[in-house]
């Protein structure tokens, strides 16, 4: 909705949007002519929650502006508590049942009447111990919690009341004063005396409240630690116990050191073993390799028995060389088992000697070469052989080690990552209890509240908001009835102006003709109008007509509507006697439907044949326009001299169609009524139409508003005051 349409909303209803609010405002004029007078009374507390002192605050400590409006939200709900308004309630009842007559500075004399209304004097009897104002509280109390519905209750409840606790809530203000320390409570009625009293009241009790309520805060707090910390030490005692005692089972001394050791010992052993399997492979091969060059007597020694049984004895004596080295055994007897090697070594020398008596081998190499060669790689592959036997009986001892000590490994890491996370927790609790400790004095030492301004007595009453009241309900009225023109119109579901044609409809826009109904016609020249929008109605026509077929000598245009009253036989009368203007002749065809066709037919116009046709169901069947012409009529016209036939054909919704004239038609023109709702039986109905059509259709908008009709047309022509042309090119209408 643009600004221009907003403002002809106004123009049309200003009659209406004027009279509705003073009717409105008229109405509040006479029920606030009684209006009571009311006192307001203020007072300022200071509070100390944003720049008060703390114990806990070294200097360093930052304003925590989310912090201090929590608290200022905790105390501003502290004060509007049901039980502290409740506490001020009674304690305000109270006070005026112990008063035997008014008292201008604590209950006026319609204070105190409406009071002996509501109460009769034995009810006040009961209540009310003369003298003693706190026993008279403690009654109210104690009357109140006797039971569901009582007389205190029902002065607390009752909205004849004026000690009803939600009167009391909702005339009391409590704000804070900018970003300040500072809390500034309020309260209005028609009383100034209860004004005062009342706020007195309300601080007293809500401070009370408060304190009490950040005291039990801390101590439940501080409470809550300690028993945390006996529960925490218990555990972690017990944990620390069951690791002492793991490690005493185990005969464990420093795990990690032990453990390290037998890391290094093993590795230091895979080293030496490794590095003696290369010394006994390396001796191998080289064994090997010299029998290879020694001729068939190397067999033979090898092969000799006694030569083998020497080679074991002395892998044996090696072994237990080795392993005495390894264990530290005694020096005189690795001595002892070295000399027995040594005998061996010479036994097996001469051995061989007696089966070697030749001197060179096949490859010239000397024989005896060869022979100590072998003898030395021999012996020392034995050597390696008995080193290996004890490195790989070692090994296994470690691998029953690791077996033994994988296991305790876990455990106690566990059981010290148990000692860590109770210590840890221990600590935390410790530290929160001394935290609370500290905060529980920093309460004790700053929650004081302090009056910084006591309440006082109005004098004066506020001024009255009957104007106000009066203004208000007449801007509300304006604006609530302009709203719900506006929104009529929005949700208005008729197509209205021609801008909303395609969208809503899916098909082309001709053109719009304008309303005639309910316009002022010397406002606005709708003649004028008319004839414009009708010449770019033909204009369009023609040049659609010369770019579907240029070189026809007649064309078949169909005027039709969905629905009844559309206006489609208007148009067609207006559209033919433009038409038969521009060439030749023009046939009209329109259906005996109507007392209204040839209304608006021009007389004695020779281009223009005008013939009215029955509708039946034989019309579905027609093949061409002279089926249309010889159903009534005697003679039919020369049709070489006509260049447009403009068949209008009835409403779809209740006619049989001509399908093999809207087959071949050229052009189809659908008259649709601005003021009505394009529903989906008008959509579906045109569907049904589309299938049969081959030519171009265009919809005429017809009985459109004038103001409507600047999308397409532009300035409509018609009176304007000078205020209306200057606010429109404000608006960004055409200039005058």
């Amino acid at each position: 909705m643009t600004l221009i349409v907003f403002f002809r909303i106004i123009y049309k209803k200003l009659k209406w949007l004027v009279i509705f609010p003073t009717l409105l405002a008229g109405m509040v004029i006479y029920f606030t002519r009684n209006l009571a007078k009311e006192y307001q009374s203020s007072a300022t507390i200071y509070t100390g929650l944003a720049s008060g002192y703390s114990i806990t605050d070294d200097g360093t400590e930052k304003v925590d502006y989310f912090k201090v409006n929590n608290a200022f939200d905790n105390l501003i709900t502290t004060v509007k508590s049901r039980e502290t308004i409740e506490e001020v309630s009674i304690k305000l009842l109270a006070q005026h049942l112990l008063l035997k007559e008014p008292d201008p500075n604590i209950l006026s004399v319609k204070g105190f009447d409406e009071l002996h209304n509501l109460l009769t004097p034995e009810e006040i009897s009961k209540i009310v111990v003369r003298g003693n104002f706190a026993k008279t509280v403690e009654k109210l109390y104690a009357i109140k919690d006797s039971s569901n519905k009582n007389v205190v209750q029902n002065l607390l409840t009752s909205s004849l009341s004026p000690y009803a606790t939600y009167k009391i809530i909702a005339n009391t203000t409590v704000v804070r004063k900018s970003t300040s320390d500072m809390l500034e409570l309020g309260y209005k009625t028609n009383d100034a005396g209860v004004c005062v009293h009342t706020l007195r009241f309300l601080i007293d009790a809500f401070s009370v409240r408060y304190k009490g309520i950040k005291g039990s805060e801390t101590m439940n707090v501080v409470k809550y630690f300690e028993d945390q910390l006996k529960s925490t030490f218990s555990d972690l005692q017990t944990s620390e116990n069951r690791l002492r005692d793991f490690g005493t089972n185990n005969n464990i001394i420093n795990y990690y050191e032990q453990a390290k050791f037998v890391a290094e010992s093993k590795e230091e052993l895979s080293t030496n073993y490794y590095k003696e399997k290369m010394s006994f492979e390396a001796a191998q091969n080289a064994i090997a390799r010299i029998e290879e060059k020694m001729n068939s007597y190397t067999d033979f020694v090898s092969a000799n028995d006694e030569l083998v049984k020497l080679r074991t004895e002395l892998a044996n004596v090696n072994y237990k060389i080795t392993n005495a080295q390894i264990f530290n055994y005694g020096s005189d007897k690795i001595a002892e088992m070295q000399n027995q090697a040594d005998n061996i070594k010479l036994q097996l020398k001469e051995k061989a000697r007696e089966y070697y008596d030749f001197n060179n081998s096949i490859e010239w190499v000397p024989q005896e070469a060869l022979l100590n060669e072998w003898l030395a790689k021999v012996v020392e592959m034995e050597e390696s052989k008995g080193r290996l036997r004890v490195y790989d009986q070692r090994l296994k001892q470690y691998d029953g080690i690791y077996k033994e000590f994988a296991p305790l490994g876990s455990t106690i890491s566990r059981l010290e990552r148990e000692v860590g996370v109770q210590e840890k927790q221990y600590l935390s609790v410790l530290h929160g209890l001394n935290l609370a400790k500290l905060r529980q004095q920093s309460l004790e030492m700053s929650n004081t509240l302090k009056v910084v301004d006591n309440p006082y007595f109005p004098l004066q009453p506020l001024p009255s908001k009957r104007l106000l009241l009066v203004l208000v309900s007449f801007v509300a009225g304006f604006v609530l009835l302009l709203a719900y023109y506006v929104s009529s119109t929005l949700l208005n579901k008729t197509i209205q102006s021609p801008d909303k044609v395609e969208k809503i409809i899916g098909l082309p826009l001709l053109s719009a003709l304008p309303e005639h109904k309910n316009i002022n016609k010397k406002d606005v020249r709708i003649g004028e109008v008319q004839d414009n929008l009708m010449q770019q109605i033909i204009n369009t026509i023609f040049i659609d007509l010369k770019k579907i077929d240029p070189g026809a000598k007649s064309y078949t245009i169909i005027v039709f509507s969905t629905k009844s009253n559309e206006g489609k036989s208007f148009f067609a009368e207006l559209m033919v006697n433009k038409l038969s203007r521009i060439r030749n002749k023009v046939l009209y065809l329109h259906p005996i439907t109507s007392k209204e066709h040839g209304k608006h037919l021009e007389p004695d116009n020779p281009k223009l044949l005008s013939y009215s046709y029955k509708v039946d169901e034989g019309i579905i069947d027609y093949k061409g326009i002279k089926d249309f012409i010889e159903q009534n009529q005697n003679q039919s016209p020369d049709m070489s001299e006509v260049s447009y036939n403009v068949l209008e054909i009835p409403r779809l919704n209740k006619y049989p169609i001509p399908a093999n004239l809207v087959e071949s038609a050229h052009y189809s023109i659908m008259v649709v009524h601005a003021g009505k709702s394009w529903t989906s039986a008008d959509q579906f109905l045109l569907k049904n139409y589309l299938k049969l059509s081959a030519g171009k259709i265009s919809v005429l908008l017809n009985h459109v508003a004038p103001d409507s009709l600047e999308s397409i047309y532009g300035e409509i022509p018609k009176k304007r005051s000078i205020f209306r042309r200057k606010l429109k090119e404000v608006l960004g209408g055409e200039k005058y």
